[in-house]
C-alpha cells in the first residue's frame, strides 16, 4: 500500500513539475514566434536534459571526490541508481520552487 502511495506522488510530482515548465516556457515565449514541439514536448525535453545534466555533474563530482557511491540502491521495490534518482528529484522539484518563488 505504501508503494502505491509512493509511486502516485511521485507520479503527480512529474505531472505537476511538467505542468509548471510548460507555464514557465509560455511566460518566456510571448514575443518569440510559434514554436513547432508542442509545449509538453519541450517541457519534457527540457527536464530530462537537466536531470542528464546533473546526473553526469554528480558522477563527476563523486569520481574527483572518491566518494564510493553504491552502483544500485533499493527504492521500494526497484533496485536504482541512487545518483540518477537523486538528479532527477532536483529537476523535477526545480521547476516547482521558480514557479513559487516567481510570483511577485
Amino acid at each position: 500500500m505504501f508503494s502505491i502511495i509512493v509511486l502516485l506522488l511521485l507520479f503527480v510530482l512529474v505531472i505537476w513539475s511538467v505542468r509548471s515548465k510548460i507555464y514557465i516556457n509560455k511566460k518566456r515565449q510571448k514575443d518569440l514566434p510559434e514554436p513547432i514541439n508542442s509545449p509538453v514536448s519541450q517541457a519534457l525535453t527540457q527536464l530530462l536534459g537537466a536531470a542528464g545534466g546533473i546526473y553526469l555533474s554528480l558522477v563527476m563530482l563523486a569520481s574527483f571526490l572518491g566518494i564510493d557511491v553504491p552502483d544500485k540502491a533499493l527504492f521500494l521495490q526497484w533496485a536504482i541508481d541512487p545518483l540518477a534518482f537523486f538528479s532527477l528529484v532536483i529537476t523535477l522539484l526545480q521547476p516547482l520552487l521558480m514557479r513559487v518563488f516567481q510570483k511577485n
